[in-house]
């Protein structure tokens, strides 16, 4: 054991310098600048940097090495599959070794020190050919992470709503492949765009145990990353090109009078939790550096701005240089002007391409994804109500019913409480009564007398 445990030191410390590289790469990501250059990685950037590096071709999902984890290291259920979880950089080696033991002990459960090979093993086919070569679409850009990150809490409260506790201990709550497409079918978001069969590429692009090319295997756990990074696919797939185009055309009052908020509204709200985090908490210089980049960033994405803008910008610079090259020949004048033309076009195809991949993210997720999650949320709601209410009814028809069946037991006790008297009375009344009951016609000899006794009583009368 002692042997095994410095032979493990040995090979941590031989890529110790590689590793604070990785992570510093990773924390960083999505990150303004930091005054002391430090950040806080999270499980957010964790989980990139385990999908870049194929840990999950090992047939083992994101949520399968949380659990693992978790299990190892007493993680408290509600932060198991947490994106805002912050890893120390030894935390950080901690899980590595951890997940290179689960994934390689039993190839090298029979050869010591077997710890020591498995971590070797990862380091030279996962960590060393893959390590900063980011994928996804989340962390594609500096730019883009940021504004992307604007949408990220209330697709954390989407997510949580729709998971459901995993079978097996602790019972956490996870979501499968299968709920995620019933959630979107739920939102009525898939169309003849957003198809089931773009829904599995999109989500088998990095993953190749969901779709073999034949069948389809739904029962995988997708962690928030992967949750998060296909909802922004989803949004270049779902919005079209016209309403792209029809929604940029609109005046500025338009957008900014968009119940919703506009685009540039909305990146002025911006809050960089993964910034906030990667830095000290308790600097007053790093709180003031956050709010100064998210203000930054407010003015870089302002799509009005971006339209009013003239198409060709000259500096000072480019005037004097300009003005230095008007006497040179025609053809360096031509060739300086081509190449200053090329240069401006180049950045205003940047700028659009930018203000229709944010179009496109504020119309899917503002006007398309939140306002479906709102409506089934008030759905939901008004069951929750109705059931109520029946339930009330049908306990109040209880109670009115059980008071009615006392009342008649009342009444059945008190019929079974009468005298015998009155019974045998009613028997001996019967042999009287029959006759007169049987006998209905009148014999003429009655009639007779009848007539005969009223004639009395009217000469009396008289």
């Amino acid at each position: 054991q002692a042997e095994e445990k410095k032979q493990v030191e040995y090979a941590v410390l031989r890529n110790i310098t590689e590793l604070r590289r990785i992570y510093s790469f990773y924390s960083s990501l999505g990150c303004d600048r930091s005054l002391d250059n430090t950040f806080l990685m999270t499980k957010l950037h964790f989980w990139r940097f385990l999908k870049d590096c194929k840990f999950h071709h090992h047939k083992i999902t994101l949520a399968d090495m949380d659990r693992v984890l978790s299990t190892n290291n007493d993680i408290p259920v509600e932060e198991i599959h947490s994106p805002f979880t912050t890893i120390l950089l030894r935390t950080f080696l901690n899980y590595l070794l951890q997940l290179a033991y689960h994934i390689h002990h039993k190839e090298f459960q029979n050869r010591s020190p077997s710890l020591f090979l498995c971590f070797t093993k990862l380091m030279t086919e996962n960590i060393h050919p893959n390590a900063c070569h980011v994928k996804g679409s989340l962390f594609s850009g500096q730019q883009r992470t940021l504004y992307s990150m604007t949408y990220m809490d209330k697709c954390w409260e989407i997510y949580t709503v729709h998971c459901r506790p995993h079978a097996d201990p602790p019972h956490e709550p996870s979501m499968k492949m299968r709920h995620f497409l019933w959630m979107l079918k739920d939102f009525k978001m898939i169309n003849k765009e957003l198809t089931a069969t773009k829904f599995v590429e999109v989500i088998a692009e990095d993953n190749p145990f969901i779709h073999d090319g034949v069948d389809s295997n739904f029962e995988p756990e997708l962690v928030f990353l992967e949750f998060f990074e296909a909802l922004l696919s989803f949004a270049l797939i779902s919005v079209t090109e016209q309403m792209t185009k029809t929604y940029l055309n609109l005046p500025n009052d338009d957008l900014s009078g968009n119940k919703h908020g506009s685009p540039h509204t909305t990146n002025q709200n911006i809050q960089n939790r993964s910034s906030s985090v990667g830095t000290s908490q308790e600097s007053d210089l790093q709180d003031g550096s956050t709010k100064s980049s998210s203000s930054r960033l407010g003015l870089m994405l302002d799509l009005s701005k971006m339209r009013s803008e003239p198409k060709i910008k000259k500096s000072l610079s480019d005037e004097r240089i300009s003005k230095m090259n008007f006497k040179s020949p025609e053809k360096g004048l031509i060739y300086f002007l081509s190449q200053n033309e090329r240069k401006e076009n180049s950045k205003d195809e940047q700028k659009e391409k930018l203000a229709v991949w944010i179009t496109s993210l504020y119309i899917f997720f503002v006007n398309i994804l939140f306002p479906a999650h709102k409506h089934e949320e008030i759905l939901k709601q008004k069951i929750r109500e109705n059931r109520r209410h029946q339930a009330a009814m049908a306990h109040q028809r209880k109670l009115e019913n059980d008071e009615l069946e006392a009342r008649l037991n009342i009444l059945r006790e008190e019929e079974a409480k009468r005298p015998e008297c009155d019974v045998d009375i009613t028997v001996l009344k019967e042999p009287v009564d029959a006759p007169s009951s049987s006998f209905t016609p009148s014999t003429p000899k009655e009639d007779t007398a009848v007539s005969q006794s009223s004639k009395p009583a009217a000469s009396k009368k008289k």
